[in-house]
């Protein structure tokens, strides 16, 4: 990619709420630049979203060889992950096996270039989601499975972590941004236990727009109050 090119990216898990959101942010962005969209059922994203990316990929995310073709056809340099099971708390593997399948693919020599932003959970991994009397521990068992699943979607990138930034959030919410948000530790109490989806989309378009480089930190971010 020349400084004159567009940077190409492409979203898997598009025509999730979150998905949309950051494609919808990423279209507005001033940046030059392409946006592709990854799902498995195309029809779930609507028009007016549809106008916005170069293309709409159709695909399995659990498949190796659908990613690597998908990045091929966007000719991609910026993958970011957006997967889930919706509102969903029970078992799913779906977030690991999808974290798999591209980690593989940006393993071989050819994809080198290619760098992924993932947005993961508050409670993955090492963090902890801590909450006064007790509360932490509770969300904690009731998001069980989910936060199983993604921490196996982080580790997976274990390989390519250098090219890796996971973004962990802490409780989505719709249509209440503050368009503020706060980076924390892992052993940090969080300031607050929610955060709008479209203060964490701007939070991803920033980083993958800014003009650095894409890849080796993990960060925990949630919402604060408009200042």
């Amino acid at each position: 990619m020349t400084d004159s090119s567009p940077l190409s990216v492409l979203i898997i898990g598009a025509s999730g709420r979150t998905g949309l959101e950051i494609l919808r942010q990423l279209s507005q962005d001033t940046k030059k630049k392409e946006v592709h969209a990854f799902c498995r059922d195309p029809s779930k994203i609507p028009d007016q979203y549809k106008e916005k990316c170069q293309s709409v990929i159709k695909g399995d995310a659990r498949s190796p060889d659908d990613i690597e073709e998908a990045i091929n056809d966007s000719n991609s340099q910026v993958v970011i992950v957006s997967v889930g099971n919706g509102d969903s708390v029970a078992k799913s593997d779906v977030r690991t096996a999808s974290a798999r399948a591209l980690a593989r693919v940006m393993e071989k020599p050819q994809y080198r270039h290619v760098r992924a932003l993932v947005v993961s959970s508050t409670g993955a991994g090492t963090s902890k989601i801590k909450v006064g009397m007790g509360v932490g521990k509770i969300i904690s068992y009731h998001l069980r499975h989910v936060l199983k699943d993604h921490t196996g979607q982080e580790k997976a990138f274990g390989p390519v972590s250098d090219r890796t930034v996971i973004v962990r959030a802490t409780a989505l919410t719709d249509n209440k941004a503050t368009g503020n948000v706060k980076e924390f530790g892992d052993k940090e109490k969080s300031p607050t236990i929610k955060i709008d989806r479209a203060d964490l989309a701007e939070w991803v378009v920033k980083e993958v727009c800014a003009g650095g480089t894409v890849g080796g930190k993990v960060v925990n971010i949630t919402g604060i109050k408009a200042q």
